[in-house]
Protein backbone atom coordinates (compact mmCIF):
# COMPACT_ATOMS: atom_id res chain seq x y z
CA UNK A 1 0.00 0.00 0.00
CA UNK A 2 1.38 3.39 -0.97
CA UNK A 3 2.09 5.97 1.69
CA UNK A 4 0.04 9.15 1.67
CA UNK A 5 2.96 11.40 0.84
CA UNK A 6 0.95 14.58 0.48
CA UNK A 7 -0.79 17.17 2.63
CA UNK A 8 -4.58 17.47 2.84
CA UNK A 9 -6.16 20.70 1.67
CA UNK A 10 -6.82 23.02 4.62
CA UNK A 11 -7.46 26.70 5.09
CA UNK A 12 -4.19 27.00 7.05
CA UNK A 13 -2.25 25.46 4.14
CA UNK A 14 -3.77 28.02 1.73
CA UNK A 15 -2.86 30.86 4.10
CA UNK A 16 0.72 29.61 4.35
CA UNK A 17 0.96 29.43 0.56
CA UNK A 18 -0.31 32.99 0.18
CA UNK A 19 2.11 34.26 2.82
CA UNK A 20 5.06 32.62 1.07
CA UNK A 21 3.98 33.92 -2.35
CA UNK A 22 3.68 37.48 -1.00
CA UNK A 23 7.02 37.38 0.81
CA UNK A 24 9.03 40.54 -0.11
CA UNK A 25 6.38 41.43 -2.72
CA UNK A 26 3.80 43.24 -0.64
CA UNK A 27 4.25 46.60 -2.34
CA UNK A 28 4.39 45.48 -5.96
CA UNK A 29 1.54 46.92 -7.97
CA UNK A 30 0.02 43.63 -9.11
CA UNK A 31 0.21 42.16 -5.60
CA UNK A 32 -1.35 45.30 -4.11
CA UNK A 33 -4.20 45.03 -6.62
CA UNK A 34 -4.74 41.41 -5.64
CA UNK A 35 -4.65 42.31 -1.93
CA UNK A 36 -7.36 44.93 -2.44
CA UNK A 37 -9.50 42.65 -4.62
CA UNK A 38 -9.56 39.54 -2.42
CA UNK A 39 -8.55 40.90 0.98
CA UNK A 40 -10.45 44.17 0.94
CA UNK A 41 -7.40 46.06 2.24
CA UNK A 42 -6.23 49.21 0.47
CA UNK A 43 -2.66 50.27 -0.20
CA UNK A 44 -3.01 53.13 2.30
CA UNK A 45 -4.06 50.71 5.05
CA UNK A 46 -1.11 48.44 4.30
CA UNK A 47 1.27 51.40 4.37
CA UNK A 48 -0.09 52.61 7.70
CA UNK A 49 0.18 49.13 9.18
CA UNK A 50 3.75 48.76 7.91
CA UNK A 51 4.70 52.02 9.63
CA UNK A 52 3.66 50.68 13.05
CA UNK A 53 4.61 47.02 12.39
CA UNK A 54 0.97 45.88 12.51
CA UNK A 55 0.46 42.49 10.81
CA UNK A 56 -3.34 42.62 11.06
CA UNK A 57 -4.08 43.97 7.55
CA UNK A 58 -1.66 41.53 5.95
CA UNK A 59 -3.24 38.60 7.75
CA UNK A 60 -6.65 39.83 6.60
CA UNK A 61 -5.39 39.84 3.00
CA UNK A 62 -3.96 36.35 3.37
CA UNK A 63 -7.23 35.08 4.85
CA UNK A 64 -9.25 36.49 1.93
CA UNK A 65 -6.90 35.03 -0.68
CA UNK A 66 -6.98 31.63 1.05
CA UNK A 67 -10.80 31.63 0.92
CA UNK A 68 -10.69 32.42 -2.80
CA UNK A 69 -8.17 29.61 -3.43
CA UNK A 70 -10.31 27.10 -1.53
CA UNK A 71 -13.41 28.10 -3.47
CA UNK A 72 -11.69 27.70 -6.83
CA UNK A 73 -10.34 24.27 -5.89
CA UNK A 74 -13.82 23.16 -4.70
CA UNK A 75 -15.31 24.32 -8.02
CA UNK A 76 -12.61 22.40 -9.86
CA UNK A 77 -13.22 19.18 -7.94
CA UNK A 78 -17.02 19.19 -8.20
CA UNK A 79 -16.93 19.91 -11.92
CA UNK A 80 -18.24 23.47 -11.77
CA UNK A 81 -15.03 24.76 -13.39
CA UNK A 82 -12.53 23.33 -15.87
CA UNK A 83 -9.52 25.27 -14.59
CA UNK A 84 -8.44 27.68 -11.87
CA UNK A 85 -9.43 30.78 -13.91
CA UNK A 86 -5.96 32.33 -13.80
CA UNK A 87 -4.56 35.07 -16.01
CA UNK A 88 -2.60 33.76 -19.02
CA UNK A 89 1.14 33.30 -18.53
CA UNK A 90 3.23 35.94 -20.26
CA UNK A 91 6.45 34.59 -21.78
CA UNK A 92 9.32 36.71 -23.04
CA UNK A 93 12.79 35.97 -24.49
CA UNK A 94 15.86 36.67 -22.39
CA UNK A 95 19.53 36.06 -23.21
CA UNK A 96 21.42 34.32 -20.42
CA UNK A 97 24.29 36.62 -19.48
CA UNK A 98 26.58 33.69 -18.67
CA UNK A 99 25.94 31.10 -21.38
CA UNK A 100 24.50 33.61 -23.92
CA UNK A 101 21.65 31.18 -24.62
CA UNK A 102 18.22 32.54 -25.54
CA UNK A 103 15.63 31.37 -23.02
CA UNK A 104 11.86 31.85 -22.86
CA UNK A 105 11.12 33.10 -19.35
CA UNK A 106 7.63 33.33 -17.88
CA UNK A 107 5.80 35.93 -15.84
CA UNK A 108 2.93 34.48 -13.80
CA UNK A 109 0.17 36.44 -12.10
CA UNK A 110 0.21 36.66 -8.26
CA UNK A 111 -2.65 34.18 -7.83
CA UNK A 112 -0.80 31.73 -10.08
CA UNK A 113 2.20 32.04 -7.74
CA UNK A 114 -0.04 31.42 -4.73
CA UNK A 115 -1.35 28.20 -6.26
CA UNK A 116 2.22 27.20 -7.14
CA UNK A 117 3.26 27.58 -3.51
CA UNK A 118 0.16 25.68 -2.42
CA UNK A 119 0.98 22.77 -4.75
CA UNK A 120 4.55 22.68 -3.42
CA UNK A 121 3.35 22.63 0.20
CA UNK A 122 0.99 19.80 -0.63
CA UNK A 123 3.77 17.86 -2.38
CA UNK A 124 6.42 18.54 0.26
CA UNK A 125 6.19 15.08 1.94
CA UNK A 126 6.70 13.41 -1.46
CA UNK A 127 9.55 15.73 -2.41
CA UNK A 128 11.30 15.13 0.91
CA UNK A 129 11.06 11.39 0.32
CA UNK A 130 12.09 11.37 -3.34
CA UNK A 131 14.63 14.16 -3.84
CA UNK A 132 18.23 13.11 -3.26
CA UNK A 133 20.74 15.02 -1.10
CA UNK A 134 22.85 15.52 -4.23
CA UNK A 135 20.33 17.71 -6.09
CA UNK A 136 21.20 21.38 -5.73
CA UNK A 137 19.13 23.59 -8.05
CA UNK A 138 16.08 25.55 -6.85
CA UNK A 139 16.18 23.97 -3.39
CA UNK A 140 16.35 26.19 -0.28
CA UNK A 141 19.71 26.19 1.55
CA UNK A 142 21.36 24.61 -1.48
CA UNK A 143 22.57 25.95 -4.81
CA UNK A 144 25.88 26.58 -6.49
CA UNK A 145 27.92 26.91 -3.29
CA UNK A 146 26.46 23.72 -1.80
CA UNK A 147 27.31 21.82 -4.99
CA UNK A 148 30.86 23.18 -4.93
CA UNK A 149 31.40 22.10 -1.33
CA UNK A 150 29.95 18.64 -1.93
CA UNK A 151 32.13 17.97 -4.98
CA UNK A 152 35.18 19.18 -3.06
CA UNK A 153 34.41 16.70 -0.27
CA UNK A 154 34.00 13.87 -2.78
CA UNK A 155 37.30 14.60 -4.49
CA UNK A 156 39.23 14.85 -1.23
CA UNK A 157 37.83 11.69 0.34
CA UNK A 158 40.45 9.03 -0.29
CA UNK A 159 38.08 6.15 0.43
CA UNK A 160 35.99 7.03 -2.64
CA UNK A 161 39.00 6.89 -4.95
CA UNK A 162 37.46 9.16 -7.57
CA UNK A 163 39.71 9.53 -10.61
CA UNK A 164 37.35 10.61 -13.40
CA UNK A 165 34.18 12.64 -13.90
CA UNK A 166 31.74 13.06 -16.75
CA UNK A 167 29.30 15.95 -17.13
CA UNK A 168 26.11 15.35 -19.10
CA UNK A 169 23.60 17.95 -20.26
CA UNK A 170 19.88 17.33 -20.78
CA UNK A 171 18.78 19.09 -23.97
CA UNK A 172 16.03 21.67 -23.38
CA UNK A 173 15.29 20.16 -19.99
CA UNK A 174 12.30 22.31 -18.97
CA UNK A 175 10.93 22.78 -22.47
CA UNK A 176 11.06 19.08 -23.36
CA UNK A 177 9.84 17.67 -20.03
CA UNK A 178 6.27 16.89 -20.97
CA UNK A 179 3.42 17.57 -18.61
CA UNK A 180 2.10 14.04 -19.16
CA UNK A 181 5.32 12.65 -17.70
CA UNK A 182 5.07 14.75 -14.53
CA UNK A 183 1.40 13.90 -14.05
CA UNK A 184 2.10 10.19 -14.59
CA UNK A 185 4.78 10.28 -11.88
CA UNK A 186 2.44 12.06 -9.45
CA UNK A 187 -0.42 9.72 -10.29
CA UNK A 188 1.86 6.78 -9.49
CA UNK A 189 3.25 8.30 -6.29
CA UNK A 190 0.10 9.88 -4.79
CA UNK A 191 -2.96 8.39 -6.53
CA UNK A 192 -5.34 9.44 -3.73
CA UNK A 193 -4.41 13.17 -3.75
CA UNK A 194 -7.33 14.30 -5.90
CA UNK A 195 -7.13 18.01 -5.05
CA UNK A 196 -3.37 18.12 -5.54
CA UNK A 197 -3.42 16.30 -8.88
CA UNK A 198 -6.15 18.63 -10.12
CA UNK A 199 -4.25 21.79 -9.10
CA UNK A 200 -0.95 20.59 -10.58
CA UNK A 201 -2.68 19.59 -13.81
CA UNK A 202 -4.21 23.07 -14.17
CA UNK A 203 -0.95 24.85 -13.39
CA UNK A 204 1.08 22.78 -15.84
CA UNK A 205 -1.54 23.34 -18.54
CA UNK A 206 -0.81 27.09 -18.35
CA UNK A 207 2.47 26.54 -20.22
CA UNK A 208 2.05 27.58 -23.87
CA UNK A 209 4.57 25.04 -25.27
CA UNK A 210 3.48 21.87 -23.46
CA UNK A 211 6.62 21.72 -21.29
CA UNK A 212 7.58 23.28 -17.98
CA UNK A 213 7.71 27.03 -17.46
CA UNK A 214 11.11 28.62 -16.82
CA UNK A 215 10.43 30.92 -13.90
CA UNK A 216 7.46 29.08 -12.39
CA UNK A 217 7.76 28.12 -8.73
CA UNK A 218 6.16 24.68 -8.99
CA UNK A 219 7.90 23.76 -12.26
CA UNK A 220 11.39 23.89 -10.73
CA UNK A 221 10.34 21.33 -8.12
CA UNK A 222 8.71 19.14 -10.75
CA UNK A 223 11.88 18.94 -12.83
CA UNK A 224 13.86 18.10 -9.68
CA UNK A 225 11.40 15.26 -9.10
CA UNK A 226 12.05 13.95 -12.62
CA UNK A 227 15.82 14.35 -12.15
CA UNK A 228 15.67 12.31 -8.94
CA UNK A 229 14.55 9.28 -10.98
CA UNK A 230 17.54 9.78 -13.29
CA UNK A 231 20.01 9.92 -10.40
CA UNK A 232 18.54 6.86 -8.71
CA UNK A 233 18.89 4.99 -11.99
CA UNK A 234 22.51 6.09 -12.43
CA UNK A 235 23.51 5.08 -8.90
CA UNK A 236 21.82 1.71 -9.39
CA UNK A 237 24.04 0.61 -12.30
CA UNK A 238 26.42 -2.14 -11.15
CA UNK A 239 28.78 -4.73 -12.56
CA UNK A 240 29.54 -8.13 -11.09
CA UNK A 241 33.15 -9.14 -10.52
CA UNK A 242 33.96 -12.44 -8.78
CA UNK A 243 30.44 -12.59 -7.40
CA UNK A 244 30.55 -9.08 -5.96
CA UNK A 245 28.40 -6.18 -7.23
CA UNK A 246 30.44 -3.06 -7.84
CA UNK A 247 28.74 0.27 -8.70
CA UNK A 248 29.73 1.79 -12.03
CA UNK A 249 29.40 5.31 -10.63
CA UNK A 250 30.66 6.17 -7.16
CA UNK A 251 28.85 9.51 -6.82
CA UNK A 252 26.38 11.45 -8.96
CA UNK A 253 24.64 14.80 -8.64
CA UNK A 254 22.58 17.32 -10.59
CA UNK A 255 22.32 21.07 -10.99
CA UNK A 256 19.51 22.34 -13.22
CA UNK A 257 19.90 20.37 -16.49
CA UNK A 258 23.48 19.23 -15.76
CA UNK A 259 24.36 15.77 -14.43
CA UNK A 260 27.77 14.70 -13.13
CA UNK A 261 28.98 11.10 -12.90
CA UNK A 262 32.10 10.41 -10.82
CA UNK A 263 33.97 7.15 -10.43
CA UNK A 264 37.23 5.19 -10.35
CA UNK A 265 37.35 3.78 -13.91
CA UNK A 266 36.59 5.72 -17.08
CA UNK A 267 35.20 2.62 -18.78
CA UNK A 268 32.62 2.18 -16.00
CA UNK A 269 31.51 5.81 -16.20
CA UNK A 270 31.20 5.52 -20.00
CA UNK A 271 29.05 2.42 -19.61
CA UNK A 272 26.76 4.17 -17.12
CA UNK A 273 26.50 7.23 -19.38
CA UNK A 274 25.48 5.12 -22.38
CA UNK A 275 22.87 3.27 -20.32
CA UNK A 276 21.33 6.39 -18.78
CA UNK A 277 21.22 8.15 -22.15
CA UNK A 278 19.19 5.30 -23.61
CA UNK A 279 16.94 4.98 -20.55
CA UNK A 280 16.18 8.71 -20.40
CA UNK A 281 15.27 8.75 -24.10
CA UNK A 282 13.12 5.62 -24.00
CA UNK A 283 11.38 6.20 -20.66
CA UNK A 284 11.32 9.95 -20.02
CA UNK A 285 11.44 11.03 -23.71
CA UNK A 286 14.28 13.45 -22.95
CA UNK A 287 17.56 13.76 -24.81
CA UNK A 288 21.03 13.87 -23.26
CA UNK A 289 23.43 15.73 -25.53
CA UNK A 290 26.26 13.83 -27.20
CA UNK A 291 28.79 16.48 -26.13
CA UNK A 292 30.10 14.71 -23.03
CA UNK A 293 32.67 16.61 -20.95
CA UNK A 294 35.32 14.29 -19.53
CA UNK A 295 37.57 15.23 -16.61
CA UNK A 296 40.63 13.22 -15.47
CA UNK A 297 41.65 14.51 -12.07
CA UNK A 298 45.31 14.77 -11.12
CA UNK A 299 46.79 13.65 -7.83
CA UNK A 300 47.17 16.26 -5.06
CA UNK A 301 50.95 16.18 -5.45
CA UNK A 302 50.75 16.83 -9.20
CA UNK A 303 48.28 19.69 -8.70
CA UNK A 304 50.57 21.31 -6.13
CA UNK A 305 53.53 20.94 -8.51
CA UNK A 306 51.68 22.57 -11.40
CA UNK A 307 50.42 25.44 -9.29
CA UNK A 308 53.99 26.70 -8.96
CA UNK A 309 54.48 26.86 -12.73
CA UNK A 310 53.87 29.89 -14.90
CA UNK A 311 51.21 30.64 -17.52
CA UNK A 312 49.06 27.94 -19.03
CA UNK A 313 51.32 25.19 -17.66
CA UNK A 314 49.89 25.71 -14.18
CA UNK A 315 46.36 24.76 -15.22
CA UNK A 316 44.88 21.49 -13.95
CA UNK A 317 41.86 19.52 -15.20
CA UNK A 318 38.72 20.42 -13.25
CA UNK A 319 34.97 19.89 -13.25
CA UNK A 320 33.28 22.98 -14.71
CA UNK A 321 29.78 23.06 -13.21
CA UNK A 322 27.46 25.63 -11.62
CA UNK A 323 29.86 28.48 -12.28
CA UNK A 324 32.89 26.89 -10.60
CA UNK A 325 35.82 24.81 -11.81
CA UNK A 326 36.48 22.23 -9.07
CA UNK A 327 39.86 20.52 -8.74
CA UNK A 328 41.10 18.07 -6.18
CA UNK A 329 42.94 20.60 -4.00
CA UNK A 330 41.43 23.96 -4.97
CA UNK A 331 38.47 25.62 -6.75
CA UNK A 332 38.43 28.53 -9.20
CA UNK A 333 35.73 30.58 -10.90
CA UNK A 334 34.56 29.64 -14.38
CA UNK A 335 36.62 31.81 -16.80
CA UNK A 336 33.58 33.39 -18.48
CA UNK A 337 32.06 34.40 -15.16
CA UNK A 338 35.37 35.74 -13.86
CA UNK A 339 35.78 37.97 -16.93
CA UNK A 340 32.33 39.46 -16.42
CA UNK A 341 32.88 39.91 -12.68
CA UNK A 342 36.26 41.54 -13.27
CA UNK A 343 34.73 43.94 -15.78
CA UNK A 344 31.98 44.95 -13.34
CA UNK A 345 34.39 45.52 -10.45
CA UNK A 346 36.70 47.61 -12.63
CA UNK A 347 33.76 49.76 -13.79
CA UNK A 348 32.53 50.07 -10.20
CA UNK A 349 35.97 51.26 -9.14
CA UNK A 350 35.86 53.91 -11.85
CA UNK A 351 32.36 54.96 -10.75
CA UNK A 352 33.48 55.25 -7.13
CA UNK A 353 36.49 57.33 -8.08
CA UNK A 354 34.54 59.61 -10.40
CA UNK A 355 31.27 60.19 -8.50
CA UNK A 356 31.98 58.68 -5.04
CA UNK A 357 29.13 56.14 -5.29
CA UNK A 358 28.24 53.00 -7.24
CA UNK A 359 25.01 52.97 -9.30
CA UNK A 360 22.29 50.73 -7.95
CA UNK A 361 22.13 48.45 -11.00
CA UNK A 362 25.88 47.80 -10.77
CA UNK A 363 25.69 47.31 -7.00
CA UNK A 364 23.34 44.38 -7.48
CA UNK A 365 25.82 42.82 -9.92
CA UNK A 366 28.75 43.23 -7.54
CA UNK A 367 26.80 41.59 -4.73
CA UNK A 368 25.82 38.67 -6.96
CA UNK A 369 29.46 38.07 -7.93
CA UNK A 370 30.80 38.25 -4.35
CA UNK A 371 30.18 34.56 -3.65
CA UNK A 372 32.51 33.49 -6.43
CA UNK A 373 35.41 35.40 -4.84
CA UNK A 374 34.52 34.27 -1.32
CA UNK A 375 34.29 30.56 -2.11
CA UNK A 376 37.28 30.10 -4.41
CA UNK A 377 41.03 30.52 -4.52
CA UNK A 378 40.86 34.06 -5.90
CA UNK A 379 42.59 36.08 -3.19
CA UNK A 380 45.16 37.68 -5.48
CA UNK A 381 42.52 38.71 -8.02
CA UNK A 382 40.27 40.06 -5.25
CA UNK A 383 43.09 42.19 -3.86
CA UNK A 384 44.00 43.51 -7.31
CA UNK A 385 40.38 44.54 -7.94
CA UNK A 386 39.90 45.96 -4.42
CA UNK A 387 36.95 43.61 -4.32
CA UNK A 388 36.07 43.78 -0.62
CA UNK A 389 35.92 47.58 -0.50
CA UNK A 390 33.77 47.75 -3.63
CA UNK A 391 31.51 45.00 -2.30
CA UNK A 392 30.90 46.91 0.94
CA UNK A 393 30.17 50.08 -1.04
CA UNK A 394 27.67 48.15 -3.17
CA UNK A 395 25.93 46.81 -0.06
CA UNK A 396 25.69 50.35 1.30
CA UNK A 397 24.12 51.57 -1.97
CA UNK A 398 21.53 48.77 -1.96
CA UNK A 399 20.71 49.37 1.72
CA UNK A 400 20.27 53.12 1.13
CA UNK A 401 17.98 52.48 -1.83
CA UNK A 402 15.87 50.05 0.22
CA UNK A 403 15.51 52.57 3.06
CA UNK A 404 14.48 55.27 0.59
CA UNK A 405 11.92 52.99 -1.09
CA UNK A 406 10.47 51.99 2.27
CA UNK A 407 10.13 55.61 3.34
CA UNK A 408 8.35 56.49 0.10
CA UNK A 409 6.00 53.51 0.51
CA UNK A 410 5.13 54.57 4.06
Amino acid sequence: MKKNRYMPLTHELCEQAALEAFNDKWFRRNYLAMAEKYGGVTRAELQTAARVADMGPRLEVVHGIALEMEQRIDDLLDGSANDLDLDPVHTFPRIDGISMKLRQLSDCCPLHQCFGHLAYLGLRPLLRARLLPYQFASIPKKGQTALKRQVERWLRRKSLGIQHALKLDVKGAYEHTKQELVLAILQYEIPLAAWLLAVVRCLLAMSPNGGLLIGGYLEAWMFNLVASYILVRILGYVKTRRGVSVPLVVRSGSYMDDLVLMGRRWADIQSAARKITKWVKDTLHLTIKDSWVRVDFLSPAEEHRRRHLKGAAKGCPGLDMAGYVMHRTYTTVRPGIFKRARRQYMRAGADLKRSHFIPLYRSYRLISYNGYFKGTKSRAAAEALNQQKLFKSAKWAVRAAAIKERSLAV
